[in-house]
């Protein structure tokens, strides 16, 4: 005979009702299969574990020895159970494929140590609030442009991440590459070069805001890749969108757009049952600060490989001022 986590179960009843009877409730068993259970314990350990008087059954030495460990076990046993559980059950992450969205993932696996964290993209808000309400992912990063607001599903929350402002890129030797910031309406005679219409509304809002502006803007060419984008720029025949933080850029000078009329929200929403669902602050406050340090202490002659139009960063600045 061995010991396995039932005998010790057994034991550890006994010992916590103080009865044989009560402990054969607990385990729904009935008294003889305890008492004869215990019997072939009792046998196996050499000595016996309990001993009944008036006031019920009590511990011998032996037992009271037993029954300490006993306990010790089967709690680290229900501990290794949470664990393997938790592990076991990946977090399954969505969003727009943006560098933000890779920092949640980032910030997740720091936080979430013993947890695998699966990661897909998607362009389409729908699609995304799809797999949110349909519980195939636990959390996601989404984008909303003004006028064009989330409709969340039920058992749903979200949080604002981050709202950022949304410049204009153009080839490093463009009429307005030096300047400090620039008027949208500047750009009235440019071309642009766009992300393929989708259902996010971006497309929408910025014909809007140009509109806004004075102009109808004029697209010539769409594309879902950024690095098309900035090649096209680069090559003097566009201007394109460009956010703070982004891939390599070379070649680009980045405008920023006086009284930023251009910008985005960056929404985190998940399940509300999702098993880390309490934990949400603590990830959007450490994607959002990876997010202002990625921005903010990058020079700009480096931010993206490009060049930020006329303007130092405040780690430049301090650095000059010093």
């Amino acid at each position: 005979m061995r010991l396995d986590f039932r005998h010790l179960e057994l034991i550890v009843a006994i010992g916590n009702t103080g009865s044989l009877r009560r402990a054969a409730a607990e385990l729904h068993l009935t008294q003889p299969a305890v008492t004869t259970q215990l019997r072939r314990i009792e046998q196996h350990l050499g000595g016996a574990l309990f001993v009944r008087d008036r006031e019920g059954t009590q511990p011998t030495h032996l037992g009271s020895q037993v029954l300490q460990h006993a306990k010790q076990v089967l709690g680290q046993l229900s501990e290794l159970e949470r664990t393997a559980r938790r592990t076991a059950t990946p977090v399954r992450v969505a969003g727009v494929p943006a560098q933000q969205y890779a920092l949640l993932v980032k910030s997740l696996r720091a936080l979430l140590p013993n947890k695998d964290v699966v990661s897909c993209t998607h362009r389409s808000t729908r699609q995304l609030l799809t797999l949110l309400e349909t519980g195939e992912v636990d959390v996601a990063v989404l984008r909303e442009f003004p006028g064009f607001p989330l409709r969340l599903p039920p058992l749903v929350g979200h949080r604002l991440m981050l709202t950022e402002p949304i410049f204009v890129g153009v080839h490093e030797d463009h009429r307005l590459a030096a300047h400090e910031d620039v008027e949208l309406a500047e750009l009235a005679a440019e071309s642009w070069v766009m992300p393929n219409p989708d259902d996010s509304g971006m497309n929408e809002f910025f014909a809007a805001t140009c509109r806004t502006a004075g102009f109808e803007q004029r697209i010539t060419d769409f594309t879902t890749e950024s690095h098309v984008a900035f090649t096209l720029t680069a090559a003097g025949r566009v201007v394109c969108p460009l956010y703070p933080i982004g891939t390599n850029r070379d070649g680009l000078a980045t405008l920023p757009l006086t009284g930023n009329p251009l910008s985005r929200k960056l929404v985190l929403a998940w399940r509300v049952d999702w098993s880390e669902a309490s934990r949400v602050d603590e990830v959007c406050v450490r994607t959002s600060t990876r997010v202002t340090v990625n921005w903010w202490r990058t020079p700009p002659c480096t931010r993206g490989g490009g060049r930020v139009a006329g303007r130092l960063s405040p780690c430049r600045q301090a650095n000059e001022k010093g």
